[in-house]
């Protein structure tokens, strides 16, 4: 089931602000981005490929997974093998920017390294 409206309309002007925290001077290094598919929302970094820069490469930072029977979010981290894990503590939260402020922080150290 999709996010409702108003909610994905207050995911993405989040996401809008923290995607545009990158500093303008290495935008063309690095940018953030985000997709939202269905009741998901990938974060997503996005550099310059090494060999060509014409291409880019993305690495998944974190996923946000609405729950419509909850009307919550729950936030996962990616492993090194591409699998996704509950963040303990940020099961089922009423608002995302809870979760999206936990990511900013990265207190473990688990999201940005």
């Amino acid at each position: 089931m999709p996010i409702p409206e108003l909610e994905q309309a207050k995911v993405t002007r989040l996401l809008d602000a923290f995607c545009q925290k990158v500093p303008e001077a290495i935008r063309q290094q690095l940018e953030y981005v985000y997709r939202i598919e269905r009741s998901t929302v990938l974060l997503l970094e996005r550099r310059p490929h090494f060999r060509n820069a014409a291409r880019h490469t993305e690495h998944s930072i974190a996923k946000f997974v609405y729950s419509p029977k909850v009307g919550g979010w729950s936030l996962r981290w990616r492993d090194r093998n591409a699998k996704w894990h509950q963040y303990d503590g940020f099961e089922n939260r009423p608002h995302f920017r809870d979760l999206l402020r936990e990511v900013e922080d990265d207190p473990t150290a688990i999201f940005f390294g």
